[in-house]
């Protein structure tokens, strides 16, 4: 037994949390994948890289954990490496499918983006890994003098970036689930910036491709403070905000919250004192308006995970988790719930995933199941 069992306890005790054994005990009655997916996938969604001490590059764990309470409801093993040991900021928001069934993600030696399966516990490779698993079951290798890199999944296709170095853009492509190997779409250019730094990209909630550096600039007045913007096809994507001095940015690598709404934290590059909390930031027809979030707390909010309805977002500061309840666009409620989680991370806690308020579609009414469905058309 190597890290599964030791998962809850470590869990329990860094996030000073009491573990519901009920909870623990329908996990544990849970054999198959099926049932997983039904059932058992439900929760605020992180990825934790070490425990215990243990090694953050190959005890990294995805654990679906009471969104109320903070007690861990399931875990699922990753494959060793699959996400950056040390990195703060990784999107891995977009590398599991909306079902959880795969998981993507790159590795630079060999260079390649990988396609994990969840699998049942009696499938398992490894003899000492007890649970639930994501195994690799497709690979894209890089070609000569390639670098993949950046896998997304949304919907039924796998986006990923693949460059060359010889000072050409970077290109986006996408490839159908069930078919990773096939010939990719050819989705979009990162237009290079600044020392050749490749455009910042993200999709937004309707799976449309938003390349920063090719987006023009939108100056938005009527609020209070200088609000610049970069849509795509009606979803604000980067917003920094200007106002008493401070600079506010969307969330790098974070969940895009869609249509005219957005998520802004501190800038924090002026040296000074970081200001506290978030802003939700509201684009309306005469101009904008923004909320302050958790300013009385001592830090500002690091990450989130909105609710699908975007009527409540969990955020993490630096000491706890808190859930924020809105309606139409005002705050309604503001909760503290539980202190935030330890890993062996560089920042020291676990990325945030999702917030899955509900089981996962059932796939067999999907038109495609993925890499292992038989007879797709």
């Amino acid at each position: 037994m190597r890290r599964s069992l030791a998962l809850a306890s470590a869990v329990c005790l860094l996030a000073v949390t009491a573990c519901d054994s009920s909870s623990e005990s329908s996990a544990g009655s849970i054999e198959t994948v099926e049932e997983l997916t039904e059932e058992g996938l439900v929760g605020l969604a992180l990825i934790h890289r070490g425990f215990e001490g243990g090694d953050p590059e190959t005890d990294q764990v995805l654990v679906f954990h009471d969104p109320d309470t903070g007690a861990p409801l399931q875990r699922i093993e990753l494959p060793d490496g699959a996400v950056d040991p040390m990195a703060p900021d990784v999107p891995v928001h977009g590398r599991f499918s909306d079902d959880w069934r795969y998981f993507a993600f790159v590795t630079d030696e060999p260079g390649a983006v990988h396609l994990a399966r969840l699998i049942d516990p009696e499938e398992a490779e490894d003899a000492e890994v007890e649970g639930f698993t994501y195994q690799p079951i497709e690979t894209i290798t890089s070609a000569q003098n390639e670098t993949l890199s950046q896998p997304l999944i949304h919907g039924e296709r796998l986006w990923y970036v693949s460059g060359s170095g010889n000072g050409q853009p970077p290109q986006v492509l996408s490839v159908p689930l069930d078919a990773p190997n096939g010939t990719p779409n050819q989705e979009g250019s990162l237009a290079l910036g600044e020392g050749q730094r490749p455009s910042d990209w993200a999709l937004t909630p309707d799976g449309s491709l938003h390349i920063r550096n090719s987006v023009p600039t939108q100056q938005v007045a009527g609020g209070e403070g200088n609000l610049v913007v970069r849509s795509t096809n009606g979803t604000v994507v980067n917003a920094t905000l200007t106002t008493n001095g401070e600079q506010w940015q969307t969330f790098d690598d974070a969940t895009v919250w869609g249509g005219d709404n957005a998520l802004l934290r501190p800038d924090g590059g002026g040296g000074g004192q970081t200001p506290n909390g978030a802003f939700l930031l509201s684009i309306q027809a005469q101009g904008f308006s923004t909320t302050r979030l958790l300013a009385e707390e001592d830090s500002p909010v690091v990450q989130f995970a909105p609710s699908q309805e975007r009527d409540a977002v969990l955020l993490q500061t630096e000491q706890a988790w808190f859930r924020v309840d809105l309606k139409e666009g005002e705050v309604e409620e503001t909760e503290e719930l539980f202190p935030r989680y330890h890993d062996a991370s560089m920042d020291g806690w676990p990325l945030v995933v999702r917030w899955a308020q509900e089981p996962p579609a059932d796939p067999s009414e999907e038109p495609s199941q993925g890499p292992d469905a038989q007879n797709n058309p």
